[in-house]
């Protein structure tokens, strides 16, 4: 009879006292020997044996099948199977005959109802050995992560530290990921311009590349940076310490839409599928390109938007992309902020950001003195009653009613850091889209970014009678009415917009100047007020 020796060693196996490949063929050797057993070939693998798929494994079973030998000789049968499935194929082959026997220096076997159920109960104990490894390693890792600690490799600008088994920040990269972030919360930069710039600092991949443009984006949607761990989906604390502030990732994130990848049909780059539906009967919008060929032997391509007319009969016809193109930038510096403003705007930001940090600052100030008399108050309300002065019961009733105000205070400080200007953040936000509008609208900027911008400014996008319309979110549509009563000569803002009548007298004595922009900038923040209120409800 002739045998196969299998020898098996997994890359990721932590067991010490699992031979390695060389010993494993000298025991077989020995073995074979003593054993007077012919061992045709070694085959030698190392993979794991968790999961199905080994191609040295399946090879020997096709070799079995075939008749070139007759048995497998293996130090054990967990080298052989750790899955259910490669064990039942092992046993499933003894069952038709076409393999006869196994051999184990470390197992006994016969090919018999006994052996064959010892056997399964082998290829059993191994999957569950391999199993519960797994369940241990998981548990090892999620209290890790309980306790803030990443279990894994850690990411670009921080190092995995052996001895505390945990993760500390790299003092050579991690100054280049805050500039890496810094750089593209600007806009000037790309996920390619970011690679190349890491790339001539030499951080590429252990290969010696570039880092992929998907691998940068992913870097730069990290929250490990911001001190956070997000494990499977869920957030957790980290005890590492963050590289870079929540007001620069957030400023990251919002360029990252600019670069929201660009919808590909047959090979074709259409920037306006899936913006727009019909404005006739409700269905998407698709693109086609058109090949126009001259008697010269030249051709030029046109690209159309339709009706993707998957709803029913539809009237609506082909519109030139060129022709979106162009509406979308007449729409786009219809909700802009003029441009002899921007810098005004800008600077009322700015000082606004000022006075509300200034204020916040004293409301802390001022709840930090509360806090110290409510502590003076239960230190002297301890004192009394270590003297006997008041009895137990009125000193829990005491302490609690303190200690309640004592949280009340710490939660109301914790509302005036992360709160205290919320209305200024979107404010802002508005503030500087409504500008990019402008840029974008009249400079010679790709479609992709015109797509984008309008996605963030609006909403309800239709395409009728070869017209892009949609509606301006929330402060646009104020920017929008201004332009409106601009070009009409009448501004008509007390309606809408609550304003005292004082300030709408003071601003609509003129049409230039600060007294405009002041009405408009009252307008857009009561209506950002509005917006807020309603989302809180």
């Amino acid at each position: 009879m002739k045998y196969i020796a299998y020898c098996r060693k997994s890359t990721d196996e932590k067991d010490k006292q699992v031979l390695s490949i060389d010993a494993q063929i000298a025991e077989l050797k020995e073995f074979a020997k003593k054993q007077n057993l012919e061992i045709l070939d070694f085959v030698c693998e190392s993979r794991t044996a968790k999961i199905p798929g080994r191609p040295y494994f399946n090879d020997v079973l096709k070799r079995i099948e075939k008749g070139e030998a007759q048995g497998i000789i293996s130090w054990h049968p967990d080298r052989l199977a750790r899955n259910s499935v490669d064990g039942g194929k092992i046993i499933y082959s003894l069952d038709t005959g076409k393999l006869i026997d196994l051999k184990f220096p470390s197992f006994w076997f016969e090919n018999s109802p006994q052996g064959k159920f010892v056997l399964n109960i082998a290829f059993g104990q191994s999957k569950y050995y391999v199993d519960n490894l797994s369940e241990n390693v998981k548990r090892g890792m999620r209290h890790k992560v309980r306790i803030g600690v990443w279990p894994v490799q850690a990411p670009l600008g921080y190092l995995n530290d052996k001895n505390s088994k945990t993760i500390v920040v790299d003092p050579a990269r991690f100054k280049i990921i805050k500039k890496v972030f810094e750089m593209f919360a600007t806009g000037n930069h790309s996920f390619t311009s970011i690679s190349k710039y890491l790339s001539k600092l030499g951080i590429t991949t252990k290969f010696g590349a570039s880092l992929n443009p998907d691998t940068i984006k992913r870097m730069l949607s990290n929250k490990f940076y911001l001190g956070i761990l997000n494990y499977k989906g869920e957030l957790h604390k980290g005890i590492h310490k963050p590289i870079i502030s929540k007001s620069l990732f957030d400023s990251a994130q919002k360029q990252t839409e600019r670069f929201e990848r660009p919808r590909y049909i047959k090979g074709h780059n259409f920037s306006f599928v899936g913006l727009a539906k019909c404005g006739e009967c409700g269905a998407s919008i698709t693109g086609e390109v058109h090949v126009r060929n001259y008697k010269n032997g030249n051709s030029q391509t046109f690209t159309y938007y339709r009706c993707t007319k998957k709803l029913g009969p539809c009237s609506q016809e082909y519109v030139r992309q060129e022709e979106i193109g162009h509406q979308l930038r007449m729409q786009l510096l219809d909700i802009s902020i003029p441009q002899g403003w921007w810098k005004d705007w800008l600077a009322w930001v700015e000082k606004d950001k000022l006075n509300e940090t200034k204020l916040a600052s004293q409301n802390i100030i001022q709840v930090g003195e509360e806090m110290q008399e409510v502590d003076r108050k239960l230190n002297k309300l301890l004192d009394t009653y270590l003297d006997s002065v008041v009895d137990e019961e009125s000193y829990k009733r005491k302490k609690n009613e303190l200690f309640e105000q004592k949280l009340n205070l710490q939660e109301k400080i914790s509302k005036i850091q992360s709160g205290g200007s919320s209305w200024l953040e979107p404010f802002e936000e508005f503030i500087k889209s409504s500008i990019n509008c402008g840029k974008i609208a009249l400079g010679k900027n790709n479609l992709q970014d015109l797509r984008n911008l309008a996605r963030n400014a609006g909403s309800n996008f239709f395409l009728s009678d070869k017209r892009l319309s949609f509606v301006p979110n929330l402060g646009f549509d104020s920017v929008k009415s201004y332009r409106a009563s601009l070009r009409a000569g009448t501004p008509d803002f007390a309606k809408s917009a609550s304003v005292s009548p004082e300030r709408f007298e003071r601003s609509t004595n003129s049409l230039k100047g600060n007294c405009s922009t002041v009405e408009l900038r009252a307008r857009t923040f009561v209506l950002y007020q509005r917006g807020e209120k309603r989302r809180r409800e």
